[in-house]
């Protein structure tokens, strides 16, 4: 999980940064992610412990309800068209920095127009958003929390090291090269991903205790993996479709997504199963999470055979 540095303005959405510090802190530890209230301590300086902050940060996120752009300083003014203000600061250096910034919309807020932000916070418009909704608020935050797993971490304090990190860092460039100049050809590239591509079967016995036949039909475009996977018996190419599959080496995963329902609950829920599993031959050792938050679940453990064509 990569170090996460939320913005918010206290008078438009506390509330929500809060649920989502704790959500984001659960994840990745609160050492990673940064939100003022728990962060800066008596005497500190704010730009000062934002500088760091951002410093360690690898994603910032712009949390925006419905009174984000037009919150007003005590004189009447609108606190955007501050240059002080907090927010803008905060948002604008993550922005010049090269930080990945993506907008939280709370509350039913929108995505502000351009002509709403002043100049340095115009490309703020241009980042995708992501929507946490008030009835699915713990779910939207699980999926944002996949979004953050997408960036890379970067370790805290890094710019208080970086220049004997940048001098080690040359000698080994330099020795580096110098190896591979004597050595070339002979440098063994990255293992190529496993070969799934086409049908598989596996019993799989699921935490409740019913056993299924299912049935994966796996397409592959380099590391990309697609296709289906069987859920409950599902019938060959009715499986549930597959979400970030990726191939790596011997290394296979992908997430699938069904819907449930409780007894006399007329709502539906989404959930989430992640697979990993490691290639051997014409065999793949699975492991199957569950994600569910409306039922607890155990992992579970399958083997999956090609199906010879």
């Amino acid at each position: 999980m990569p170090g996460v540095f939320i913005s918010y303005r206290r008078e438009d959405s506390a509330a929500y940064a809060g649920r989502l510090f704790d959500i984001l802190s659960g994840e990745s530890g609160p050492q990673n992610t940064f939100m003022d209230v728990d962060d800066i301590k008596g005497g500190d300086n704010f730009t000062t412990v934002i500088d760091r902050s951002l410093d360690a940060s690898d994603a910032l996120l712009a949390v925006i309800g419905p009174r984000w752009v037009t919150v007003t300083e005590p004189n009447g003014e609108r606190r955007l068209d501050n240059p002080s203000d907090f927010v803008r600061v905060e948002i604008g250096k993550a922005l010049e920095r090269g930080i990945r910034v993506i907008p939280v919309l709370v509350g039913g807020a929108s995505l502000p127009r351009p002509s709403d932000l002043p100049d340095n916070l115009k490309a703020l418009c241009d980042r995708q958003a992501v929507e946490l909704r008030d009835t699915r608020f713990h779910e939207d935050a699980k999926d944002l929390v996949q979004v953050l797993h997408g960036t890379l971490h970067k370790t805290a304090g890094k710019a208080r090291h970086l220049i004997p990190i940048l001098g080690i860092l040359a000698i080994v460039v330099v020795g580096a090269l110098s190896w591979l100049l004597l050595n070339r050809g002979k440098v063994a590239a990255d293992p190529a991903p496993a070969n799934v591509a086409g049908t598989w079967e596996a019993a799989v016995k699921y935490d409740w205790g019913d056993s299924y036949k299912e049935v994966f039909d796996f397409q592959v475009s380099g590391q990309q993996l697609s296709g289906t996977a069987g859920f409950l018996g599902s019938r060959r190419g009715q499986g549930r479709p597959i979400w970030d599959g990726k191939i790596m080496g011997d290394q296979i995963s992908f997430m699938t997504k069904t819907l449930t329902s409780l007894s006399g609950d007329e709502k539906t829920y989404e959930d989430k199963h992640y697979y990993k599993g490691t290639v051997k031959g014409d065999t793949i050792d699975f492991t199957m999470v569950t994600d569910s938050s409306v039922e607890q679940h155990t992992a579970i453990h399958f083997i999956a055979s090609r199906v010879k064509q």
